[in-house]
This record gives C-alpha cells, sequence and structure tokens, in this order.
C-alpha cells in the first residue's frame, strides 16, 4: 500500500488542477455573469464580537490568510476580493471566547481548524448572475449584520445592484441537476481518479510479476 501512495497523491493533484479548469456553463437567457465587491455594516444592536476576515486560496489544500477587522455600527468596511479560486469568509467570535487566545496567530489557527467556541461564519460571494440589463460587470453589495445568534448564526439584511433574496426551497426547481460545467468537473475527476487507480494496479501487478522472476 506504502508503494501506492505516490501515484495516488498526483492523482489527486491531477483531478483537483482538472476540476479547477473547468469553465462555468453559459448564464440563463436574460442573464449574466458579474464580478461582486462586498462591503460590511455592523448593526448598532450587535456587541461582544471581534470579528476576523479569513480569505482561502486555492483547491485541495487551500492556502489561509487571516486578519482582524474592527467593524464600527453604521460604517462600511470593505471586505477582501474573492475569486474563483479564493473564498472569503467573516467570522463573528465572542470577546470572552477570543480571550482565550494569547496571540492573533493562535485564534487565528483555531478558526482554520474550527475549535472555536461560539464562532459563527459568514461567506461572501465574489461572482453572480444577475439580469443582462444591469450596466457593467460589476456590482457592489453591502451586508448589514442585523443579529447573531448563538444557535443559527449571523443574521444579515443584504442590499445591493442584482442581489435577489435565496429561494427557500432551491430544490423544487431543479437545482439539484448539476450544471454542466460542474458536471463535466466530475466527469474529469472520475475520469483522472479511474486511470490513477488502473495505473496503480498496474504497477503493483509489475513489480509482483518481477519479484516472481
Amino acid at each position: 500500500m506504502k508503494k501506492l501512495l505516490p501515484t495516488l497523491v498526483v492523482v489527486l493533484l491531477l483531478a483537483s488542477a482538472a476540476t479547477a479548469d473547468v469553465p462555468p456553463p453559459p448564464p440563463p437567457k436574460g442573464k449574466k455573469y458579474v464580478s461582486v465587491t462586498n462591503e460590511v455594516v455592523l448593526g448598532k444592536d450587535v456587541t461582544g464580537y471581534v470579528f476576523v476576515q479569513q480569505v482561502s486560496s486555492g483547491f485541495g489544500a487551500p492556502q489561509f490568510t487571516h486578519e482582524k477587522l474592527e467593524l464600527t455600527a453604521g460604517q462600511a468596511k470593505a471586505m477582501a476580493a474573492g475569486g474563483r479560486r479564493a473564498l472569503v469568509s467573516l467570522f463573528a467570535v465572542p470577546q470572552d471566547a477570543a480571550k482565550e487566545f494569547k496571540t492573533d496567530a493562535e485564534l487565528f489557527d483555531a478558526l482554520k481548524a474550527k475549535k472555536v467556541k461560539g464562532a459563527h461564519r459568514l461567506d461572501f460571494a465574489s461572482t453572480a448572475t444577475v439580469s443582462d440589463q444591469i450596466k457593467g460587470n460589476s456590482v457592489k453589495w453591502t451586508h448589514t449584520v442585523t443579529a447573531i445568534d448563538a444557535k443559527t448564526g449571523v443574521k444579515e439584511k443584504v442590499e445591493g445592484e442584482g442581489y435577489d433574496e435565496p429561494k427557500a426551497n432551491p430544490k423544487k426547481e431543479g437545482s439539484a441537476v448539476p450544471p454542466k460545467g460542474v458536471a463535466a468537473g466530475l466527469a474529469i475527476t472520475a475520469g483522472v481518479l479511474l486511470g490513477g487507480l488502473w495505473l496503480a494496479a498496474r504497477t503493483r501487478r509489475q513489480g509482483r510479476s518481477c519479484a516472481a522472476a
């Protein structure tokens, strides 16, 4: 089994790269893709939290960067730019939980490992599908943090051109069927994995043949 590990690692890396390079499917009729810039506004009633921005970059084994954000009620704070290979998130950490860590680095590592009690996470879209009547190729969305619930997490109100509230049950409209781009990516990944497993098995058989000779 140890001899197969290097081959399997290469296969997984190739599969990740293949999936990442699959372009998105064309937008629906009357729609278009745009990039989204995000900003956060803290509601006046939200207190007692430390806010940390996290940016994860890459597929498979992403790299993480963290930064504490000073959020003031009523004042917008720009979030980092996301992308196809980068996800931007905002963590709300209870002040008492944050005090358990001696340094910011320790807090950041714990957030990455999902080991901070009471922390809640809010993710930000970097692209969106909007009406093709909207001018330009980018929009700005303002996320107002209205409340933070211990059980359900961060409550937000989002405003901005082209933004639509998420549907309560998108599965009813067929969202369970993967888009062509996703399906293609899955097919490529499966093909690479099967090919890698076949190669690993073939190498193993050859090794046994040589040993028998």
